[in-house]
């Protein structure tokens, strides 16, 4: 028993070393060659960043029969929101720019990666803040980025869907873009169950959140990939309420 457990350390302590590793590279990549690099080269650098991210850490992506949108795919990407590892599994689907809290500029390396990758922050109790993400939105979509947002400002345990802020859909109306819709879900490939390790959710720490997944090596995140709605003779009330009915129904 002593020797299975010791097994175990050791390989979570060389699962860490290579994520310690991976988030070395990716700041090589921000720091040194994206500022030479085109949009094509640093999505998919993004792109195959995430992927190898994800399995280190042993997360298996299950999307069925279903495909991502195309990789010249520019609009908004509306999805419920769970966990941190969220933005990696979106990310190694289909790679673009984010809307994340302004918390995030205060995680360690992450924060910085995150500015480096035409992340639009906003700090939803100022509306000059809202303003502004709406109008960034709207820029990174019509300079041929795929936006990704979580519109429940919050992650969540996966069992309730929160309401849609609706601020956030303005920028897919002022682009006159498409709004696709993602369904998150982190099960155990063992017991079908869903994966609560994979939740970072209520007063949990990023690195109290971090060891938890680091801890398992049985989480599966289910993609289920929606319907692209088209933002014209929406507002962005209907546009919020639409997506929202949308993306609970396939929680149900």
């Amino acid at each position: 028993m002593q020797a299975f457990v010791s097994g175990i350390r050791r390989s979570r302590f060389i699962k860490s070393l290579r994520v310690v590793g991976l988030f070395g590279r990716a700041g090589f990549l921000v720091t040194v060659r994206f500022p030479s690099w085109q949009k094509p080269q640093r999505l998919a650098a993004i792109q195959n960043w995430a992927r190898q991210v994800l399995a280190v850490l042993e997360i298996e992506i299950h999307i069925g029969n279903q495909k991502p949108p195309p990789a010249e795919f520019a609009g908004l990407v509306v999805s419920n929101h769970l966990s941190w590892l969220d933005i990696l599994v979106l990310q190694s689907l289909m790679p673009g720019a984010f809307v994340a809290k302004t918390e995030v500029k205060r995680w360690p390396v992450v924060g910085y990666l995150a500015q480096a990758c035409a992340t639009v922050f906003v700090d939803r109790s100022s509306p000059r803040s809202a303003h502004s993400m709406v109008e960034d939105t709207a820029a990174a979509i019509a300079q041929g980025y795929a936006v990704v947002v979580f519109p429940e400002g919050t992650s969540s345990n996966g069992q309730s869907l929160g309401t849609f802020h609706a601020n956030i859909f303005e920028s897919a109306i002022r682009a006159d873009s498409q709004v696709q819709l993602m369904t998150l879900k982190y099960l155990d490939r063992s017991t079908g169950e869903a994966a609560s390790s994979a939740h970072f959710i209520d007063d949990m720490t990023l690195l109290a959140s971090i060891q938890s997944v680091m801890a398992q090596s049985t989480i599966q995140a289910r993609v289920q990939i929606g319907e692209c709605i088209s933002a014209i003779g929406h507002s962005r009330k209907t546009l919020a309420q639409l997506s929202h009915a949308k993306i609970r129904a396939q929680l149900l």
